[in-house]
């Protein structure tokens, strides 16, 4: 009889619950398929059987917060006798221990044998999966499988899904990798090319832009369910906005060396990879602005861990770039694209997201000037990064017209002042206008 256990989903995951089983007691299952599905701190995670054989005891119901290495579920032979299943704290029918007695059941649960589970993220949207072949398949063709229509159990995105997506669409390689890379649904994108064949230039037009939605007749309304992506959200971002005294600091910076920089380099960064080293250095300067606030004291970390928020259909998630300050400009490049790929994947683990001492939020690219940003805690501030947009500008009493971009910096009053803000942020200007990145 294999023990399966839910998995250590990341050094700072001690406790997780289960969103939904995908197999019943009783069902066949191979080693590798899924099994059930597990929400952490901001993703919900696809767990693989680590047995084959049948599913004969389900030890936890959903909704039911356990400490993670908890037995959860019992795989062997289609007449293999149970064993005692006290146990595991389950006394008669009962699957649904209390997290108390889930907890004692870990102590006193004989050492495992069998193999952990493997572990493969989902997307999170609703109750809607995707199957480990899916999401191979849609790498293989540069597709986002969140765009796709599934046929399987529950509207499960299945491997055939992908394919039949992918023959359908008129498109250019490139632009299959852009709408892949953007989250954008290419078959919902006019096409510029030859026959309608959609472009990369015609991706980009429609990066950002809102899925279609059925209209909502007059009278009416739609009640749309929370994910559970989005209650941690709302809840997050209500925590920081009641406990965290904001304050704004806003500078206009002139981007032309910076937009001479990008051109010169041989590889492209993006433009918030800029922004991302030049705020990794200002960090190393104003250490009190890399801060977490304590209650009775404040912690000044030593590494810029930045986070730098992810649009995704169903929310925002914030990967961490670690150690920032010892990294090129390339390095951080390199880091953020693979960062954002899984995040737009579904492939983050909690370990990609965790601990950041600072937060960067870029709508430069869905055409923004300005706005405010909410601290994501831990952090006491946030960085909010608008468009670059020539403007007329008065430089030794001409008007020249230059690329600005405006900034605000989002502080926690608790922890830093505004003349450290204006100072650090006076500094962060200067790192973006000279370009000596």
């Amino acid at each position: 009889m294999h023990e399966v256990k839910l998995p250590q989903l990341g050094q700072s995951v001690e406790e997780a619950s289960i969103v939904r089983w995908l197999k019943n007691e009783g069902d066949a299952i191979a080693k590798g398929e899924p099994l059930l599905a597990v929400q952490t701190d901001k993703a919900e995670i696809e767990v693989e059987s680590p047995a084959e054989g049948t599913l004969r005891k389900i030890l936890l119901a959903t909704d039911v917060t356990v400490p993670v290495m908890t037995v959860i579920a019992l795989v062997g032979e289609k007449e293999e006798a149970l064993p005692d299943l006290a146990k595991y704290g389950v006394s008669g029918g009962n699957t649904a221990p209390a997290p108390a007695a889930a907890k004692d059941a870990v102590k006193a649960a004989e050492p495992v044998k069998a193999a952990s589970p493997v572990v493969t993220p989902t997307a999170v949207d609703g109750a809607r999966a995707i199957s480990p072949r899916a999401r191979k398949a849609a790498e293989a063709l540069h597709v986002d499988p969140n765009v796709v229509t599934g046929t399987g159990v529950g509207g499960r995105v299945m491997e055939e899904d992908v394919k039949a997506y992918a023959a359908s669409v008129k498109a250019s390689p490139a632009a299959m990798r852009s709408a892949a890379a953007s989250g954008v649904d290419i078959a919902r994108v006019a096409g510029s090319g030859p026959h309608g064949k959609v472009m990369k230039a015609d991706v980009s037009k429609s990066a950002g832009a809102p899925p279609a939605a059925p209209a909502i007749p007059s009278g009416e309304m739609r009640r749309v369910p929370l994910t559970p992506m989005r209650k941690i959200i709302a809840k997050r971002m209500a925590d920081s906005k009641y406990s965290a005294p904001h304050y704004y600091v806003t500078v206009e910076v002139d981007m032309a060396n910076a937009v001479a920089l990008r051109k010169s380099l041989p590889w492209k960064p993006s433009f918030n990879d800029i922004v991302m080293r030049a705020t990794a250095m200002a960090l190393v300067k104003f250490p009190a602005v890399n801060a977490r606030w304590l209650g009775d004291a404040v912690d000044e970390v030593g590494d810029v861990n930045l986070g730098f928020a992810v649009a995704m259909p169903s929310g925002l998630i914030v990967p961490v770039v670690r150690s920032a300050q010892l990294k090129s400009l390339q390095g951080i490049s390199e880091e953020c694209k693979v960062l954002t790929e899984k995040a737009r994947a579904g492939k983050l683990l909690p370990d990609d997201y965790a601990g950041n001492t600072f937060t960067i939020s870029n709508l430069g690219g869905f055409g923004v000037d300005h706005f405010t940003a909410i601290i994501n805690l831990p952090d006491s501030a946030i960085l909010a990064v608008g468009q670059i947009k020539d403007r007329p500008v008065v430089i030794d009493g001409g008007i020249h017209v230059r690329p600005i971009m405006k900034m605000t910096l989002s502080s926690d009053h608790r922890v830093i002042d505004g003349a450290l803000a204006a100072q650090f942020m006076g500094h962060l200007k200067g790192l973006l206008e000279e370009a000596k990145l």
